[in-house]
């Protein structure tokens, strides 16, 4: 399909996605997996499920290059709406029954494993729209000359955004000095201003790189939006997605473990685990989740009762929840917990704290380094090597997945081990009572 047919196309995609403007991303989530589900999808005859649950990304990759699932084909708009020498190429109609009903435009039943999805013209028509401009979304921030890695300034953390950009240029500069990785030099750029407006200039770059803890801006914020996020300075949460998501750290569940076994190795037999308001309920899933350890868990609420343990278990993701509850504690406890949840806290120094800090990996080997300084620098080291790995031919899914084929042996990071973070190791730190 060339010239006015493709242009025809294009037209009718652009005409039936603004029909239904209430969900112009209708096709983006569909695609991806996220947000509500706008069609349903069955397999082999089985009840129709929310197509949210098979994520064409799956198979077909998140640039649509096809062949993480086994035969997959690739599903670009400019692979589909061109022939092949096994197809004829796709058009509206044709690709819509493909969908629908399994079939190739030459009437070839197409493999079982692809599901049939029903949706309504204006989820469809953003879905194709979204296929025809995949290739292009990949290559945001990727130029002929110059390729554009960006930091988030969330408002109500600026200071350490700013340095850690600040940091990370410097870092950049240390290892390249000018020079071009394939051709293009490595720029930084700054996102600043309203979340809306962060959001909006995320797209121009390849990927969101160190993004500062923040109530306001969340690694699902870039992620929903295609957007990488690599190496954030907080631990990830266990579960993200490794094909856009990368850590530097290891994450909040791999810290949680080593909690558990730090536990085993005080020979800690009986656990109070405050299950205070505002908290998630951590400390219950926690208990919940080692019930079969030799620790005895004891919920309980604040204030403490007499008989609580000496030995007390406090998760909780909300700092300002968690400097509330650590400072309406009694003298003295065996406190354990998450360093980033309570070292920060005044209160710190009435307790003795044995806390699991993934953080302290980096700075272990100078205690007088600054975290976002030594981040910033493994994070240049890593993009360099990444940048390096994916060659010439760049797209965010590329960069993303080049991360597989390096480490930094210092920071004993090693993604082909462990493709999420690069390790697993917790550190502790232990502060003692003033």
């Amino acid at each position: 399909m060339k010239g006015p047919a493709l242009a025809g196309l294009l037209l009718l995609l652009w005409t039936a996605a603004a029909a239904g403007s209430d969900r112009p991303d209708a096709g983006r989530d569909l695609y991806n997996g996220v947000g509500a589900a706008t069609a349903t999808v069955s397999m082999g005859g089985a009840a129709a499920l929310p197509a949210t649950r098979f994520a064409c990304r799956a198979c077909h990759g998140r640039n649509g290059a096809g062949g993480r699932e086994g035969a997959a084909p690739p599903i670009r708009g400019s692979d589909l709406f061109h022939a092949t020498l096994a197809r004829p190429a796709y058009d509206t109609a044709s690709l819509k029954r493909a969908l629908a009903e399994g079939r190739a435009p030459d009437g070839r039943v197409l493999a079982s494993l692809m599901p049939r999805y029903a949706m309504d013209d204006a989820t469809f028509a953003s879905l194709a729209a979204y296929l025809e401009g995949l290739a292009g979304l990949q290559r945001r921030g990727v130029h002929p000359r110059a390729v554009t890695l960006a930091v988030a300034v969330p408002p109500d953390n600026a200071a350490t955004a700013r340095r850690y950009a600040d940091a990370l240029r410097a870092a950049l500069d240390d290892l390249l000095g000018g020079r071009p990785v394939h051709g293009r030099t490595v720029g930084v750029t700054l996102l600043a201003g309203d979340t809306a407006a962060i959001l909006e200039g995320a797209e121009d770059a390849v990927a969101v790189v160190g993004l500062a803890p923040s109530a306001r801006l969340d690694v699902a914020a870039f992620t929903d939006r295609q957007v990488p996020v690599l190496f954030p300075l907080f631990p990830l949460a266990g579960g993200e997605d490794a094909t856009v998501v990368r850590g530097l750290m290891a994450d909040r569940q791999d810290a949680l473990a080593a909690i558990a076994a730090r536990l085993a190795s005080d020979k800690v037999t009986a656990m109070t685990a405050i299950d205070a308001p505002g908290c998630g309920g951590q400390a219950e899933s926690f208990a919940r989740r080692y019930a079969a350890t030799s620790v005895r868990y004891t919920l309980s609420a604040l204030p403490l009762s007499a008989k609580a343990s000496g030995d007390v278990l406090l998760l909780c993701p909300d700092r300002q929840v968690a400097r509330r509850v650590l400072h309406g504690l009694p003298d003295g406890l065996r406190i354990y917990g998450l360093a980033g949840e309570l070292l920060s806290s005044a209160e710190a120094g009435r307790h003795h704290l044995v806390l699991a800090s993934p953080e302290a990996l980096l700075v272990s080997r100078d205690k007088k380094a600054n975290l976002v300084d030594v981040h910033a620098a493994a994070a240049a080291r890593l993009l360099v090597s990444a940048l390096k790995s994916a060659g010439r031919n760049l797209d965010r899914t590329g960069l993303v997945a080049a991360v597989d084929a390096v480490s930094d042996p210092e920071r004993q990071l090693d993604y082909a081990a462990d493709t999420l973070n690069g390790t697993a190791f917790v550190p502790f730190i232990e502060t003692k009572p003033r």
